[in-house]
């Protein structure tokens, strides 16, 4: 992990619950499309790498989903509601090969120093397959906010197309990817956060870009 990254999340106190509206309207979605793709039926075990306060974490246990969430940060770590909470390096992930159906991140890709690596890790502890989401640079605003924020420099190069090239030096396919969703996790407004978070279709200037990737798979949806 970047040291900037790993400063800015240490001492960085507005990163909202997993609880929260603009937590939920931010990754309820997400969770239902990867499931939805992946055809889950709810029981299947997931890791959520970069787990962080939960936000992706609670919404595949809010659909029935066993997870254990894996940070690197140990406040961040503490405050994930989740019931199973491992500290630990997603470049260099504790578990035994395919120990879980499907290995998540959201927002951590670009905050390492080894993506590549990290998806690889991924792949080895996932038996089907697994899942990103990443802010999209294409989104205006989500640009302005990566060009302000020291932390944030390197989601200036994440697009579709970017995650598609790390997949592919990981040794993985894709089976989906998109950009969707309106709403920051962090920032938005809770009045307007269940309004957005109904507006899901997919969009080229979308603020996150999602990729489902698998070992061997053909895409069926950009």
């Amino acid at each position: 992990m970047r040291d900037v990254a790993r400063e800015h999340w240490e001492r960085h106190a507005s990163y909202r619950d997993a609880g929260a509206a603009s937590a939920r309207a931010f990754a309820d979605p997400k969770a239902a499309r990867i499931a939805a793709v992946l055809g889950l039926g709810g029981h299947e075990p997931i890791l959520d790498v970069g787990a962080g306060t939960g936000h992706l974490t609670e919404a595949f246990r809010r659909r029935g989903h066993p997870v254990t969430a894996l940070d690197a940060s140990p406040a961040m770590l503490g405050r994930n509601p989740g019931p199973r909470r491992v500290l630990g390096d997603a470049a260099r992930l504790p578990f035994r090969p395919r120990a879980f159906a499907v290995a998540v991140e959201s927002n951590l890709l670009h905050h390492v120093e080894d993506p590549v690596l990290v998806l690889r890790e991924m792949s080895r502890v996932a038996s089907a397959a697994i899942a990103t989401i990443e802010p999209n640079r294409n989104h205006p605003p989500m640009f302005l906010f990566s060009l302000l924020v020291r932390a944030e420099w390197p989601a200036l190069r994440f697009t579709t197309s970017h995650l598609r090239e790390l997949a592919a030096r990981a040794g993985l396919s894709p089976l989906l990817l998109e950009c969707s969703g309106w709403v920051y996790q962090n920032k938005t407004p809770r009045p307007v956060a269940g309004l957005l978070g109904k507006y899901n279709r997919p969009c080229a200037v979308a603020a996150y870009a999602t990729g489902v990737f698998g070992r061997e798979a053909t895409e069926v949806s950009r």
